[in-house]
Formats: structure tokens, sequence, C-alpha cells
């Protein structure tokens, strides 16, 4: 019985100083990846005053509809962080975005999550940069209840130039088209 006792004695001992090193370790870790860090120098791209050309497909195969507005982006949170407020078209048309995009250090993705004035929901994605093609890409999924089914989309954000790059919006097997993807929006961005 008291080899019992003390094993156990020398098991709890072992565990509760070997808690202390791992969250030492674990804490370390935390503090490293708690700032910015290089990936976030692709969302520095786009701080600063645009104007917007925006088109738009009701459906796959229409005419575009067209219209402008402007964006204001500037880091948040100790740089952590990309803000794109914009308003865009007139009557009808007009429309006020707010975008967050980051990167999350811990699981290696760019992020980004929208509201709009076009509905009270906000929407989702997370990606990766591709260097060689200059371009970064979201996928995300949004369940949409009213609707019964789920949205599933890609957001493509394209470096045309310093000055300039391009945001595409594309639904994936939407279910009331019969093409697989059909871009809803593109909004070219030049810098004012």
């Amino acid at each position: 019985m008291r080899r019992l006792v003390t094993s156990a004695a020398l098991f709890l001992t072992f565990c509760f100083c070997s808690v202390p090193a791992f969250a030492q370790e674990g804490m370390e870790e935390y503090m490293k990846l708690m700032g910015p860090g290089p990936e976030h120098e692709i969302l520095k791209k786009m701080v600063g005053s645009w104007n917007l050309k925006i088109s738009f497909w009701q459906m796959p195969g229409a005419d575009p509809v067209t219209t402008e507005g402007t964006s204001e982006n500037r880091l948040i949170l100790g740089g952590r962080f990309l803000q794109m407020e914009s308003q865009s078209g007139e009557g009808e048309t007009y429309m006020e975005t707010l975008n967050i995009l980051g990167f999350d250090r811990r699981h290696e993705k760019y992020t980004t999550v929208g509201f709009d004035t076009w509905g009270t929901y906000y929407v989702t994605a997370t990606g990766d940069y591709d260097e060689a093609k200059k371009t970064l890409t979201y996928y995300g999924e949004d369940d949409d209840p009213v609707m019964g089914f789920t949205q599933k989309y890609r957001y493509i954000v394209s470096w045309l130039s310093d000055d300039s790059f391009r945001m595409e919006i594309i639904f994936i097997d939407f279910p009331m088209v019969q093409e697989k993807e059909w871009k809803m929006v593109e909004i070219l961005y030049t810098r004012k």
C-alpha cells in the first residue's frame, strides 16, 4: 500500500511539475503569434482611399449591372486586421459594406468577415495567398435558413499593380442555376 501511495505521489508530482513547463512553452508560442507577421504585409497593400467600379450579374450569362463607389481601407488593432468600408451605387443599388480581413497566425489562414446593408447577416471565409499569381483566394460557406440551402462561395483578390486590385465573388453549386460556378460580383479598386 505504501508503494502505491509513493507511486501515486511521484506521478502527481511529475504532472504538476510538467504542467507549468508545458504551459510556459505554450505561452511563449502564443506570445510569438500575438502580433502581426510577414503575412500581414499583403493586407497593407490594400490600405488607402480607393475608387470602385462594380459589376454584378443577377444570373449567369446576363449582362452585368454596373455602378461606382469608394472605399476607405485602414489597418486596425495594431496592424492585425484591415478594415474596408465602402459605399456604392444609388437608389435601389445603394450599398454600404464593412469587411474585416486578417491573417490567423495560429491556423495559418487569411480570414475575412463581411457585413453590408443588403442584409442583417454576415459572411466569413478563410484562404491562402499565392505569391506566384499575386492572388488571395478565400473559400466560405453559409447555411441560409430562409432559402433552405448552403451557399458556397469563393472570394478572389488579385493584385494588378501597386495602385489597383480586383475582388471577385463566385458562387459554387448555387441551387438555382445550372452552371457549377457563377461570378456574381467583380469590383475593381483603383487608388485615388
